[in-house]
């Protein structure tokens, strides 16, 4: 890929503020199914959805987007993607030993993309976890993909595609939402750009793979028993066609379910499609989102015109 010399082995994780960690906690374990990986002696509380060490890292703290990581093939990648993001002009920053090894990571940078000043983890050998994992809710396929809300998708995309080493799996007319790829994951997308109808950068949604339809089936019953709100769903995306399942959990945070994901080759992927935005296109199974309670409660990201909040929030 012109001007981008280093590979993505897969999308790692996201770190969220939550208001209420125990809530949050009780939320991801009894709800969603994830295992409660462990603490860090700074607060931070690790979740799994596979044998790495974490998926998904919660910190008590005013609700906000913190930071996804993503783990590159060899440390050779991860020292040509530090040597690139220096040729950009982004400052990259290398993380302490003390404070990759909480993380479970061996090697670690930060750096902020310019449009919107979004933080990214870039690593190489999360530790991995030979015991299974205890939650039996649900039978977790393991690989994730997020989404946030920003006001201008299309140039997201054209800077994580020029810059970033991503592809561009399809896009919906209008530049409402991108799907994105980090090449050379075969997943049709690992992260989702949407546009933001408020003008400001919300978190999106936070999505986990399963193995069966019965792990979506059992999830829509136990919202039932415990009150959660369905956020979208259940219905299939005509993009990458997995069968979905969206809910909204504490701070309106939501999460997904997703089964079934359209894989791409290496070499000789199709072109990226432009969707349709007609409502009666927006869902292989007509099922439409909720909105409602998204405009009413924002998840904001620290800003980069906040320089002090966004170093405390990493």
């Amino acid at each position: 890929m012109p001007g981008v010399d280093f590979r993505y082995r897969k999308f790692g994780y996201v770190a969220l503020n939550v208001s209420d960690l125990g809530r949050s906690t009780a939320f991801a374990t009894e709800v969603f199914g994830l295992d409660h990986a462990g603490d860090s002696p700074n607060g931070d509380r690790f979740f799994r959805a596979s044998p790495s060490h974490h998926d998904l890292l919660m910190r008590q703290g005013d609700p906000a987007f913190v930071r996804s990581g993503w783990e590159l093939e060899t440390d050779e990648d991860l020292d040509k993607a530090y040597a690139h993001f220096v040729r950009l002009g982004l400052s990259p920053n290398w993380l302490a030993p003390e404070e990759v090894a909480p993380l479970g990571i061996e090697r670690a940078f930060r750096v902020h993309e310019p449009l919107y000043g979004t933080c990214l983890e870039y690593y190489a050998r999360m530790v991995v976890i030979s015991s299974p994992l205890k939650n039996a809710l649900t039978s977790f396929y393991g690989q994730t993909h997020f989404g946030l809300m920003v006001p201008e998708p299309k140039q997201l995309t054209e800077y994580f595609v020029e810059h970033l080493g991503f592809k561009l799996s399809d896009f919906v007319e209008n530049w409402f939402a991108a799907l994105l790829r980090a090449f050379p994951n075969p997943n049709h997308h690992s992260f989702a750009p949407v546009k933001s109808m408020t003008g400001d950068v919300r978190f999106h949604h936070i999505a986990f793979m399963v193995n069966s339809i019965d792990d979506i089936g059992r999830l829509f019953n136990r919202l039932k028993r415990h009150n959660v709100k369905i956020q979208f769903g259940i219905g299939r995306h005509p993009t990458s066609g997995s069968i979905h399942l969206y809910i909204y959990g504490p701070d309106y945070f939501v999460w997904e379910y997703t089964l079934g994901m359209e894989q791409f080759p290496e070499t000789g992927a199709r072109q990226a499609r432009r969707m349709s935005a007609k409502p009666e296109d927006f869902d292989l199974w007509g099922a439409m989102p909720d909105i409602s309670d998204m405009g009413q409660h924002p998840i904001a990201l620290v800003s980069l015109a906040k320089p002090k909040e966004l170093v405390a929030a990493q």
